[in-house]
C-alpha cells in the first residue's frame, strides 16, 4: 500500500491541506479560508475560531476525496502555521474570544509600556528577542487590561497550529519552534518561565500554557473518532509537535547547510539562518530543529503581500488584458515588471503594507511619482521594492557575523523567473528555488514523516523528498545599479522616519 503524509499550512487567509507521497510529490491539495471577524477597532484582526476547525475538516475530506487514495495509507499528519498572535480558550476548550492574527496590533500600548517602564529589557534577557504587539504576552496583558472578564476564564493559550493539533487530538500540545518564537520561552531552559509572566504583569497563566513536546517529530496525539469522522482520516493516526511555518519552510529548502540564508516572501518579510548562538540585536532567535541551536531571524510584517495588496487595489489592467489574451493576471504583471530597465528606473516604493515594519508606525509608499510614470514602473517598484526589504535583512544578518554562501527562495514570487532574477540581483547570491509550490507544508509534512518513521532522519527525508532547480545569479552589469538604487531606498526610508514618527 502506498504511504502518504498530510500537512496543513494555516496562514492569516487560508488554510492549506495539502496530501504528500513519501517522495514529496503534492497528491492533493484543498484550501480552507481564514475567517476574519469585523473589526471592533483600530489594530485589530481577529478570526473566528470555530470556523478554523469546520472549514480546515471539509478541506480535508476534499483533499482525500480528490486524491482518490486508501486514506489508511496516511502515516502522520504535520500542522504548521505563522507563529504570534494567539488563541485562548477556556475549560473544556470553550471558545471564550476571537482568535488573534499576527499582524493585531491593539496591544501597541503595552508594547510601549514596556519600553517605558524597563520590563521590556528583562523580557528580552529571558526570551532573546523583543516582543511586538502582536506577540502573545503584549495581547494577553491587553486582555487582563481592557477585557478582565475574557481573562479571567483563559484555561489555554495556543498559537493557530495548535488549536488545529488540539482538534485532532483532543491534547493541548505546542512545540518548542512556534511558541518560543512567539516569545513565550525563557530561551536559556527552553521552558516556560514564571518570572517571565511575572515581569509581564500575567503571572496567573502559567498553568495555562500548554505541554511542550521535546522535539518538533514528537508524537503529541492521535486522531480521535470525532475528528476522525470529520476529516476521513482514521483514528489513531499520529499527528506531530510540528514547527512554525518559517521553520517549515527552511527544511522544505533543505537548508539546513552552514551558511545557507532562507528567505520567505509570503505575508511576512523572512529571512533567516542559524546558527550555535543567540545574536543580540536581531529581530527574533527561536528554538531550531534541535536542541542547542538557534533559529536566527531577521523580519518584518510583508513581503509577498505587498504584491497581493497591489494586484487587488491597483489590479484592473493586468486583469484585463489577461482576459484578452487568455493567460494570467501574474504573466502580464511578470511582461511589465521585466519591460523596465533598472538603470531608467525612478519610482521607489516603502514595502510596509502591514505591521511589524522597518520601524514602528512605517506604512507603504510610492515616491517619485509624475505625469510620466507608467503602470509597469509601479509594478516594477514593487518587485524592486520587496527585494530591498530583504536585502536590508540579509544585511542585518550578514554584519552579525553569519555567514553567507547561498540563498534558498520560497514564498508565492518565488514561482516568477522575473522575481527571481531581480532577488539575484540584488542579493547578489546565488538564488536557489525549491521545486514546490507549497514548501512550507512539504516541510510540515517532512517533520512528521520523521516523527513517524518514513524517513530516518532530515537528511534522508531531504534526499528523498526536496527538489531543487537551478540557481539564478546576478547579472553583473546589474551589480552597481542596484547597489545605487538599493542605497537611495535606504535614504528614502531614513527620511520617511520623521513622518512616520509623527502620524503614529
Amino acid at each position: 500500500m502506498k504511504e502518504y503524509l498530510v500537512a496543513i499550512d494555516a496562514g492569516n487567509t487560508s488554510c492549506k491541506v495539502v496530501i504528500f507521497d513519501t517522495a514529496g510529490n503534492v497528491v492533493a491539495t484543498a484550501v480552507s479560508p481564514v475567517t476574519r471577524v469585523k473589526k471592533r477597532g483600530i489594530g485589530f484582526e481577529e478570526f473566528d475560531i470555530a470556523d478554523v476547525w469546520n472549514f480546515v475538516s471539509k478541506a480535508i475530506l476534499e483533499a482525500i476525496e480528490s486524491a482518490d487514495i486508501d486514506a489508511s495509507g496516511i502515516k502522520g499528519i504535520g500542522v504548521t502555521s505563522f507563529g504570534n498572535g494567539c488563541v485562548i480558550l477556556g475549560e473544556n476548550g470553550k471558545i471564550i474570544a476571537p482568535g488573534c492574527l499576527s499582524q493585531d496590533y491593539r496591544a501597541t500600548g503595552v508594547v510601549e509600556a514596556f519600553e517605558a517602564s524597563g520590563a521590556m529589557k528583562e523580557i528580552v534577557k529571558l526570551t532573546k528577542a523583543e516582543p511586538f504587539a502582536g506577540s502573545p504576552i503584549p495581547i494577553l496583558r491587553w486582555y487582563k487590561d481592557n477585557e478582565k472578564d475574557v481573562y479571567d476564564q483563559i484555561a489555554c493559550v495556543l498559537t493557530f497550529k495548535d488549536y488545529i493539533m488540539y482538534q485532532f487530538t483532543g491534547v493541548f500540545a505546542t512545540d518548542l519552534n512556534c511558541i518560543g518564537g512567539s516569545v513565550l520561552l525563557d530561551m536559556d531552559t527552553m521552558d516556560y518561565s514564571q518570572e517571565l509572566l511575572d515581569i509581564c504583569g500575567i503571572p496567573e497563566l502559567y498553568d495555562a500554557m500548554p505541554k511542550l513536546a521535546a522535539e518538533a517529530t514528537e508524537v503529541v496525539g492521535v486522531v480521535t473518532e470525532e475528528a476522525s469522522k470529520m476529516t476521513g482520516i482514521p483514528v489513531g493516526t499520529p499527528v506531530v509537535a510540528g514547527v512554525m511555518d518559517v521553520l517549515a519552510g527552511l527544511v522544505a529548502a533543505g537548508a539546513t547547510e552552514e551558511g545557507a540564508y532562507t528567505l520567505i516572501t509570503g505575508s511576512w518579510c523572512i529571512n533567516q539562518t542559524h546558527s550555535e548562538e543567540a545574536v543580540e540585536g536581531i529581530f527574533l532567535n527561536m528554538p531550531y530543529l534541535k536542541r542547542g541551536r538557534y533559529l536566527n531571524c531577521s523580519n518584518t510584517g510583508a513581503s509577498g503581500s505587498n504584491y497581493e495588496w497591489f494586484t487587488q487595489v491597483l489590479g484592473d489592467y493586468p486583469k484585463i488584458e489577461a482576459e484578452k489574451r487568455g493567460i494570467t493576471m501574474y504573466q502580464v504583471l511578470n511582461e511589465l515588471i521585466a519591460s523596465v530597465n533598472p538603470a531608467d528606473a525612478k519610482v521607489l516604493f516603502c514595502p510596509y503594507v502591514a505591521q511589524p515594519g522597518i520601524v514602528p508606525g512605517a506604512q507603504a509608499a510610492f515616491v517619485d511619482i509624475n505625469q510620466d510614470t507608467s503602470y509597469a514602473e509601479l509594478a516594477y517598484a514593487v518587485a524592486e521594492g520587496v527585494g530591498f526589504i530583504h536585502r536590508h535583512h540579509v544585511e542585518i544578518l550578514k554584519a552579525k557575523g553569519l555567514p553567507l554562501n547561498e540563498i534558498r527562495l520560497i514564498g508565492g514570487t518565488a514561482k516568477s523567473t522575473v522575481w527571481n532574477q531581480i532577488f539575484a540581483n540584488i542579493l547578489q547570491v546565488p538564488i536557489i528555488r525549491v521545486d514546490c509550490d507549497e514548501a512550507c507544508a512539504l516541510g510540515s509534512a517532512i517533520v512528521a514523516g520523521i516523527g513517524v518513521g518514513v524517513y530516518d532522519s532530515y537528511e534522508d527525508a531531504f534526499a528523498k523528498a526536496v527538489k531543487i532547480k537551478e540557481p539564478m545569479v546576478s547579472n553583473p552589469e546589474m551589480v552597481e545599479i542596484y547597489n545605487q538604487r538599493y542605497e537611495l531606498w535606504c535614504d528614502l526610508n531614513k527620511a520617511m522616519e520623521q513622518f512616520w514618527s509623527k502620524r503614529k
